[in-house]
């Protein structure tokens, strides 16, 4: 897809720019997490064109591309690893657009699925934020983590991550849009393979921040019943 070089691209030359870098150091973010989701960020747009619709559209939507300058590039990968949509987050304040390709509408997008895959197929499990950078923390822990970019699984989200997982364990926010998903997700899915669990009052990314790296273990662990954890 042509987002994959663009997205390459912006990962490799975010290393160079002080306050995106900062940024996400200050949020748990570091270098290995970067390169590892191809995390990017880049003031000049350079995207290859292309004759497919998906282009003209994303063209129009970001204001040919601008939208997307001086911001942080979440790419949203398909299970082959190919780039089928992006999350950008401002730097100065909490602000994230989402932009999908027509394939990640239809089979449903997720950040961090290319990556925790092997992990999900190895478990038949999968733990699901509802932030990218909640889940960088816990897939720190546990790898078998995505985010669903909200608070909720739409039917195709819903089917892709069952495609592959016995069990999906939410692990959402401890406020009103959190407790309100899952409520409606188990009443348009049951129970049988979903599970919820409430880390707190504070979410996943800032127990790391707060912790560190070990402690956060330790209170994962405590947190999460063991017959989730294998």
């Amino acid at each position: 897809m042509y987002l994959d070089s663009f997205v390459q691209r912006a990962s490799s030359t975010l290393i160079g720019y002080e306050e995106p870098l900062s940024y996400l150091k200050r949020r748990g973010v570091d270098e290995d997490d970067i390169k590892y989701y191809s995390i990017g960020y880049c003031k000049i747009v350079r995207i290859p064109k292309s004759n497919s619709c998906d282009y003209k559209l994303l063209f129009e939507a970001t204001n040919e591309f601008r939208r997307l300058k001086e911001k942080i590039l979440f790419p949203l990968r398909n299970v082959l690893g190919r780039v089928n949509g992006l999350v950008v987050r401002r730097i100065d304040k909490k602000q994230y657009t989402q932009y999908f390709l027509t394939e990640s509408k239809k089979i449903g997008a997720f950040f961090g699925l290319y990556e925790a895959l092997p992990h999900i197929q190895r478990t038949k499990k999968v733990f699901v934020h509802e932030g990218a950078l909640d889940s960088i923390s816990f897939a720190k822990v546990f790898p078998n983590t995505v985010s669903s970019l909200t608070s909720f699984l739409n039917e195709q989200q819903y089917e892709l991550l069952r495609f592959f997982a016995d069990k999906i364990i939410l692990i959402y926010d401890r406020d009103e849009a959190g407790y309100l998903g899952v409520q409606k997700m188990m009443n348009a899915y049951g129970n049988r393979h979903i599970e919820s669990i409430f880390l707190g009052d504070n979410d996943a990314n800032q127990y790391y921040q707060t912790m560190g790296y070990r402690p956060f273990e330790k209170f994962l662990r405590s947190r999460i019943p063991s017959i989730l954890q294998v």
